[in-house]
């Protein structure tokens, strides 16, 4: 990881290279973002612009000549590039992780409200779409898929909201976390450990959650809000978790069953859960001041 760090600081053409290939490789697409953090944390939004403009024009021609068609590329910079490199600048300016979450949320709201300008009925519009992928698959699994398309088509728009804000955070954790292995060695750790998105960030999350339980008419948008609100307090609860596992100075494993949790099938959604409560109640709390003094006096 270092190495590719410090071959995208070599120069902007290196960064593009190095943009543009892992745009084109979906399992990969993080690194790109990350690619363009890294330059805009260290050299700031002009030298960011002027790598992402060449991987524009790279990409969109590779796109073009192997699949004849470069608007792929287009989206990719459009949505995930130019987010990350407005977050990475203020993070770059306010040296605040918890702003640059805030404003990387901000973006997901705004994929909500275009959603919802741009499409009349948007769980229509998500269950067409979903028709249509499923259109091809055997008859047997295409009988179960339509049972369940009613409840995922509602949960869409919110859905790729949290998507977005996740592609853009992760972006910049890892531009982040390169930043500091090659400039200041532990100080993504530091900073992550420390992350509290505020109570104020915290009572619009309660008031959001309980106009989406309420299911008001009229209030459709703000129900689609809610996944990337829970998502943000995921991540504290995540800094949470790491703080104090770093506090008690407790192995390793600890950190590795939580994540494992995460991604277990059964058990994914009452994890997740879990944390982002465990996240917003540490805006009041403080979790890791609690539990690190008490430690220490111990």
């Amino acid at each position: 990881m270092k190495f590719l760090a410090n071959y995208i600081m070599r120069g902007p053409l290196q960064a593009i290279l190095v943009i543009s290939v892992a745009a084109l490789l979906p399992p990969l697409g993080y690194f790109s973002g990350g690619a363009v953090g890294l330059v805009t944390l260290r050299l700031g939004p002009l030298a960011a612009f002027k790598v992402i403009g060449g991987a524009l024009v790279l990409t969109a021609l590779i796109g073009a000549l192997l699949a004849g068609n470069p608007s792929g590329p287009l989206l990719l910079g459009l949505g995930l590039w130019l987010p990350v490199m407005v977050v990475a600048y203020n993070l770059r300016r306010t040296v605040r992780l918890e702003r640059s979450l805030l404003l990387a949320g901000l973006f997901g709201v705004i994929a909500v409200v275009g959603v919802h300008a741009a499409v009349p009925d948007p769980v229509a519009w998500w269950h067409k779409m979903l028709e249509r992928m499923v259109a091809d698959a055997p008859s047997g699994q295409s009988a179960a898929l339509h049972q369940v398309m009613g409840r995922i088509a509602h949960m869409m728009t919110g859905m790729f909201a949290a998507a977005i804000t996740f592609g853009i955070v992760i972006s910049l954790f890892l531009a982040r976390w390169w930043q500091a292995i090659l400039y200041n060695p532990g100080g993504f750790r530091q900073e992550f450990y420390a992350l509290r998105l505020g109570k104020a960030f915290g009572i619009v999350t309660v008031a959001v959650a309980a106009v989406a339980l309420a299911a008001l008419p009229g209030t459709g948008a703000l129900r689609d809000v809610l996944p990337l609100l829970v998502l943000l307090q995921l991540l504290q609860g995540l800094a949470v978790v790491h703080g104090l596992v770093a506090e008690a100075g407790a192995n390793k494993a600890w950190l590795v069953a939580v994540y494992v949790l995460l991604v277990l099938p059964t058990v994914t959604t009452q994890a997740a859960l879990t944390l982002a409560v465990a996240g917003l109640v540490d805006n009041w709390m403080n979790f890791r001041m609690f539990f690190g003094n008490k430690g220490r006096k111990s």
